[in-house]
């Protein structure tokens, strides 16, 4: 995961006090979920090309995330309001949990 991305979610869910170890599991686990309800919401927004595009693409990047995003981040108007708006969603919504 980008070291800037983990800083964020460290400092935006509170996790600083947390051990090492912790703290790069719960980063991943908020990465995981943060990811997921963005492409969520970004294959909502493709037109019918880009989501055969995506659907290509998916059968052939296996676990790397970074082309997924890069492919979003080029084939949706709105990748990065998408993402701040779910990484607020997901703030909320977890408000206290990981603290």
């Amino acid at each position: 995961m980008i070291d800037t991305f983990k800083q964020k979610i460290t400092a935006d869910f509170g996790l600083e006090k947390m051990d090492g170890e912790t703290q790069e599991k719960m980063i991943e686990r908020i990465g995981n979920m943060l990811f997921e309800a963005v492409v969520e919401r970004s294959i909502d927004e493709m037109d019918d090309s880009a989501r055969t595009d995506f659907e290509e693409l998916m059968g052939n990047v296996g676990k790397d995330y970074r082309q997924v995003v890069s492919f979003l981040n080029s084939r949706v108007k709105n990748f990065q309001s998408i993402v701040s708006s779910e990484m607020a969603n997901l703030k909320r919504t977890t408000s206290g949990i990981f603290a």
